[in-house]
């Protein structure tokens, strides 16, 4: 199942003022497998060191000397590792951070050895310890959940990818592709994008063994509370974390999700979720310009589950619901859309950049008013509305493209692409703005699209 992040992986290599690289994402999205089919493909020897796994490790990185390492590596593993044609995979680093600060003297004294390193909950480790950290002297990896058209690649559907690839807004999408790309959608939205999940689908065809891996996969989350020990009570953080279903698409209230507690205690909670990158937060933007992260509210969020497929899972969706019509599917899950739409969105920026989205919202009597996405579109600001069926009123889209002036708009629904000129009746005669509504599927391809225009 090719990743995306590949490609970063190959120019990454072929650079050659390469630093070392740490891959940073959630449990089970893949970092390790990617790392081992990058040096398969890449003709390198792969040595592999998993610090959670093995204690010798941790003696073995516990010397700034970078050359002692690779030959006390070389003893232990009884193997040569020749710079030139290995690869060196730090795995699980966060179970021993020191390895972390030891990474610079990689870059400074051994820069012929291309070394990666990765770890599911590595900001609890640079909270705990306290070292140098090798600035300027490491890159960062952003790694989530497979995407729609990973997924695609994954599942035979290579020729649907290129189609949407060198997909022109000038053109209309034949109804036969239109309906097969919505089949393959609502797939993943049931089945989501962790890598193991896909696997399983792929191989058995059965949304039961797809949902049994999904399961599992949330229990390994729920697995990795006891490393929160010191921080918080355990019942407490399962209390959040069952409850994360309801922020998707909505703002998040702390008392939803514990009645009881202080709200400096569910924030503490959240953050740790954070942390762990099974959950995002869109902060609210007053969007008066660039950059949105300038004016932010940090007491204003709505959440983004980290896949769309365990996002059904935790919020305990039956089997049954799994059949019901494809049309009523789409028409009643709105807030399924907008976690597709979120997801995507998150991982839309560089690999190498922090993923961020943001949104916009009006708190008004008898006139709230609503943005589900904002994202920097080149040197604007781009409006993103989600609309889980063909048609919804734009109400909120018309009020702040006026205020904001703004003249590009995007809305992803089940339709097909349109582009339309819009000038809303209730605002003065004379603003207008283009509207472009693209399909759901279309998600990976906006950026793309919006630049051919």
């Amino acid at each position: 199942m090719k990743r995306k992040e590949e490609q970063y992986l190959d120019n990454w290599l072929k650079n050659s003022y390469r630093k070392p690289l740490i891959i940073r994402g959630a449990r089970q999205t893949g970092k390790s497998t990617l790392v081992r089919l990058f040096a398969r493909n890449s003709g390198l020897k792969l040595i592999e060191l998993n610090f959670e796994e093995n204690y010798q490790y941790k003696e073995i990185f516990s010397s700034n000397d970078v050359k002692k390492i690779i030959k006390s590596l070389e003893i232990y593993l009884n193997i040569r590792i020749d710079c030139n044609s290995s690869l060196l995979f730090l795995d699980e680093i966060q179970a021993h951070p020191e390895a972390i600060a030891i990474l610079r003297y990689f870059y400074e004294n051994m820069p012929e050895l291309p070394v990666l390193a990765a770890g599911s909950l590595l900001e609890f480790a640079l909270e705990e310890y306290s070292f140098s950290m090798p600035v300027g002297r490491i890159d960062y990896l952003f790694m989530g959940p497979m995407t729609f058209e990973e997924y695609l690649n994954a599942n035979n559907g290579e020729q649907l990818v290129n189609y949407l690839n060198n997909y022109s807004l000038e053109g209309s999408v034949p109804e036969s592709i239109h309906k097969k790309a919505m089949e393959h959608l609502r797939t993943y939205f049931l089945i989501g994008g962790m890598p193991e999940v896909i696997k399983t689908y792929i191989k058995t065809g059965s949304f039961l063994e797809a949902d049994k891996v999904k399961y599992s996969i949330l229990n390994t989350f729920r697995d990795d509370f006891n490393k929160y020990k010191g921080r918080l009570d355990l019942a407490k953080l399962q209390r959040v974390f069952d409850r994360l279903g309801i922020i998707v698409g909505k703002k998040i209230i702390y008392k939803s999700l514990l009645p009881d507690e202080k709200s400096y205690l569910v924030e503490k909670i959240l953050k740790l979720f954070e942390n762990a990158r099974l959950m995002y937060r869109a902060y609210h933007s007053n969007a008066n310009g660039l950059p949105l992260k300038a004016e932010i509210n940090r007491k204003k969020a709505k959440g983004i589950f980290l896949d769309i497929g365990l996002f059904l899972s935790v919020n305990g969706l039956s089997l049954a619901s799994l059949n019901m019509d494809k049309n009523l599917f789409f028409s009643n899950r709105g807030e399924l859309a907008e976690q597709f739409i979120g997801q995507h969105l998150l991982y839309s920026r560089p690999e190498y950049m922090i993923p961020e989205v943001y949104y916009w919202n009006r708190e008004k009597s008898q006139s709230n008013a609503e943005i589900d996405y904002l994202l920097q579109l080149n040197n604007t600001i781009l409006p993103i509305e989600v609309k889980s069926g063909k048609t919804g009123a734009l109400k909120s889209l018309h009020l702040f493209m006026k205020q904001k002036d703004l003249k590009l708009a995007v809305r992803f629904s089940t339709n097909k692409s349109i582009i339309e000129i819009v000038s809303p009746i209730r605002l003065e005669s004379d603003y207008s703005y283009k509207l472009i509504t693209l399909p759901l599927y279309l998600v990976e391809q906006t950026e793309r699209l919006l630049n051919l225009l």
